[in-house]
C-alpha cells in the first residue's frame, strides 16, 4: 500500500455552510482513521490549509477519498505520492530508568 500526503486548501472565510459539515466530516475522517485509510489529519492554526496522509493503491484511490470528504465543496486540494514517510505514531516510547 502507498502513502498520499494530500494537500487541502481551505477558503479564507469559513461561512455558517462550511461548519455545519464539520460534525459529519469529523465522524468520516474518524472511520477512515480507525481503518487505517487515513494515517494523519492536520489543520494549520490559521485554518487555510490542512494534511491528511493517506493509505491508497493510487493517487486516483486516494483522490476518491478526499472527494467523499462533507468539506469538499469548500476546499481544493492537491496529492502526492510519498517516497518517505517515517512516524512515531504508535510506537511506544523507551523510558530508561
Amino acid at each position: 500500500m502507498k502513502k498520499f500526503l494530500c494537500t487541502f486548501f481551505l477558503p479564507a472565510l469559513l461561512e455558517d455552510s462550511f461548519w455545519e459539515e464539520i460534525p459529519g466530516h469529523r465522524k468520516y475522517i474518524n472511520s477512515l482513521m480507525e481503518a487505517e485509510t487515513i494515517v494523519t489529519y492536520s489543520v494549520n492554526q490559521n485554518r487555510s490549509k490542512g494534511w491528511v496522509v493517506i493509505n491508497a493503491t493510487t493517487e486516483k484511490e486516494a483522490g476518491k477519498i478526499i472527494e467523499r470528504f462533507p468539506i469538499r465543496r469548500f476546499i481544493n486540494y492537491q496529492a502526492d505520492e510519498l517516497f518517505i514517510f517515517d512516524s512515531m505514531i504508535g510506537a511506544p516510547r523507551l523510558i530508561l530508568n
